[in-house]
C-alpha cells in the first residue's frame, strides 16, 4: 500500500493567552498529522500529513484541519515523488504519486 503524504500549510490567528500553542496542540493530535512546525514567513504553521489517498488527505484538510477555529486558510501541497530523505538520495525506480486514477 502506498501512503500520500503532503505538506500543508496553514494561516492562524493566535490565540490571546496561548499564541499559536493551542491552535497547534488541536492540529496535532490528528493521527494524520506526523509534524507540525511554527514558521516565520507568508503562513504560521507547516504541517506534514499522511493519508491513504490524494482523496484521503483533501477531505481530511477540508472536513478537519480548515474547521478549527482560528484556521485562516489552508494551502496544500502533495509529495509526488521523493529524491532525498533522512540524508539518503534515491536512486530508485520512478515511484511518482499517479495523479489519476
Amino acid at each position: 500500500m502506498n501512503e500520500v503524504h503532503a505538506v500543508i500549510e496553514l494561516k492562524i490567528t493566535p490565540q490571546r493567552d496561548s499564541g499559536f500553542g493551542k491552535i497547534a496542540e488541536k492540529v496535532s493530535k490528528f493521527e494524520q498529522v506526523e509534524a507540525c512546525f511554527l514558521m516565520s514567513g507568508g503562513y504560521d504553521l507547516l504541517v506534514f500529513v499522511k493519508g491513504d489517498s490524494l482523496q484521503d488527505v483533501a477531505a481530511f484538510v477540508a472536513s478537519d484541519l480548515s474547521t478549527i477555529d482560528g484556521v485562516l486558510s489552508t494551502a496544500t501541497h502533495f509529495m509526488l515523488k521523493t529524491y532525498k530523505a533522512r540524508g539518503v538520495f534515491d536512486k530508485g525506480e520512478d515511484d511518482r504519486l499517479a495523479v489519476t486514477p
